[in-house]
């Protein structure tokens, strides 16, 4: 009986601490993940502000589709011919208030951005919202949507250069 006994506490005291680990393992991968598309998002506002093909072609899915700044919708080959052709062009990009969510293999990075580029030889809008999709593929993350950028008129209160 005292076997018994002793056997029910040690499962009730051990088994909440595996689930802890659990929870805090799974908390640290959420938050690895969520460094890993801002550190992407940085690469790919730099690769937008120096027309680099390679990396756009990296981080952009195969199958992206997006509306840019002007409200065109764009699939991953014409973003890259825009930014090298100089159709599209940054000057700078700032974000702010970026929160990142994750759903397995699926991440959505919601933010502001103030930007400064043309597009077309149109000034594109400076203060935006903006919504990004990122699915994990084939072991690495890449940006699969990038919906309508909204016009924002409040100021962003804190913000990162990239």
């Amino acid at each position: 009986m005292r076997r018994a006994l002793f056997m029910a506490v040690l499962v009730l005291t051990v088994a909440p601490m595996g689930e802890a680990q659990k929870q805090s393992a799974s908390g640290s991968q959420q938050t690895t993940v969520e460094e890993v598309i801002r550190k992407l998002d940085n690469e790919r506002i730099q690769a937008q502000i120096h027309s680099d093909a390679t990396a756009l072609d990296r981080i952009y899915a195969a199958d992206f589709i997006g509306v840019g700044p002007s409200g065109r919708v764009r699939t991953k080959p014409q973003v890259i011919l825009d930014f090298t052709s100089g159709d599209l062009k940054f000057q700078s990009i700032t974000t702010g208030d970026v929160q990142v969510r994750v759903y397995g293999n699926t991440a959505v990075e919601t933010g502001r951005s103030i930007m400064n580029g043309q597009d077309k030889g149109q000034t594109v809008p400076r203060d935006t919202r903006f919504t990004r999709v990122w699915v994990k593929q084939q072991g690495r993350w890449q940006l699969v949507a990038n919906p309508l950028l909204v016009p924002d008129y409040a100021p962003i209160s804190s913000h990162t250069n990239a």
